[in-house]
């Protein structure tokens, strides 16, 4: 059965007249008539009595006229619905990031950009794991945009040909522990240590916090036990208060609790890890607001690069 069957039907019931309901429904009036039938066979009852001048509906045919309405009233909002979500989804901008980003960057951050944007609808994605899966997301359209961080030190990956990227801030990583029993930091880098460092950190290849290249090449003698992991900086904050190890935290997330005593350094501040958050996006991804979007940012990529240059013209 047809959807356009029960439409056809409906036509027919109002008008009584194959003719006019055949040129009211855009088709000829022979093919109407096989629709009709059609319809009739599915039913296997008739629907129509064509003996009568304008037609009548039969028996059947009254029975079934309400079922009929109600069907094609139903297909018909929940098309609207469809359309309704599916335009929507299409205005809303798409982004995957890490937790702790999605929580304490990216709120100020849009709001900054309202009076810039007509975008108010967004979607944070923050269940990829690793800079891989975050650009595969880009490339196959499931993502508008990736925010993270961005160590220069180390060598992206990404295919230039595909991917452009923006610079929206810089950070620190703060390495942060608990204290002792003496008041001091739990633990100490570098230093000599007589068991592993339990940390709150693991450390793949991939990873979007730019952790392990630090760990290596600053701390490469230093024994690490890898504790517990989150990609979310409170999470990971919370453990470091509770004393279960220590961890390479954003600045502005922890300037509270170091400034309390909840948590102290666990090495010198030319130890902190100097990262800029990074937004990319797909060079084949030319939808009109992704495209709008962008040049925004990269208006806004100028007076953060002009922000971050005052204070080296200052202190020549």
């Amino acid at each position: 059965m047809e959807t356009k069957w029960l439409e056809d039907f409906l036509a027919l019931s109002d008008l009584g007249n194959f003719r006019q309901a055949a040129l009211q429904r855009n088709v000829s009036q022979p093919a109407f008539s096989r629709r009709i039938q059609a319809l009739e066979a599915w039913l296997n009852a008739p629907l129509i009595d064509r003996t009568c001048h304008p037609s009548q509906l039969t028996v059947s045919g009254r029975l079934f006229l309400p079922v009929a309405r109600e069907i094609v009233d139903i297909i018909e909002a929940g098309k609207i619905d469809v359309q309704t979500q599916m335009m929507q989804e299409k205005e809303k901008i798409r982004f995957s990031t890490l937790g702790t980003i999605a929580q304490i960057f990216m709120p100020v951050w849009l709001r900054s950009l309202k009076p810039f944007i007509d975008a108010d609808q967004f979607v944070v994605n923050t269940e990829y794991v690793g800079f891989s899966s975050h650009f595969s997301a880009l490339e196959n359209n499931y993502v508008d945009f990736f925010i993270g961080y961005l160590d220069r030190r180390i060598e992206m990956r990404q295919d230039e040909a595909l991917f452009t990227s923006l610079l929206l801030g810089n950070e620190s990583l703060v390495p942060v522990c608990s204290t002792n029993k003496n008041g001091g930091p739990r633990w100490w880098l570098p230093g000599k240590q007589t068991e592993p460092i339990s940390c709150l950190h693991t450390f793949p290849e991939n990873s979007p916090w730019p952790i392990k290249y630090h760990m290596d090449t600053k701390f490469g003698d230093l024994d690490f036990k890898s504790v517990y992991d989150s990609s979310t900086g409170t999470t990971l904050k919370a453990m470091a208060i509770e004393g279960f190890g220590m961890a390479w935290l954003p600045r502005t997330l922890v300037a509270n609790e170091l400034e309390t005593g909840q948590l102290v350094r666990a090495a010198e501040r030319a130890d902190d890890i100097l990262v800029e958050i990074r937004i990319f996006r797909s060079l084949n991804n030319n939808e009109p607001r992704v495209s709008k979007f962008w040049k925004v940012l990269q208006e806004q990529e100028k007076l953060i690069e002009k922000a971050c240059r005052e204070p080296e013209h200052h202190s020549t």
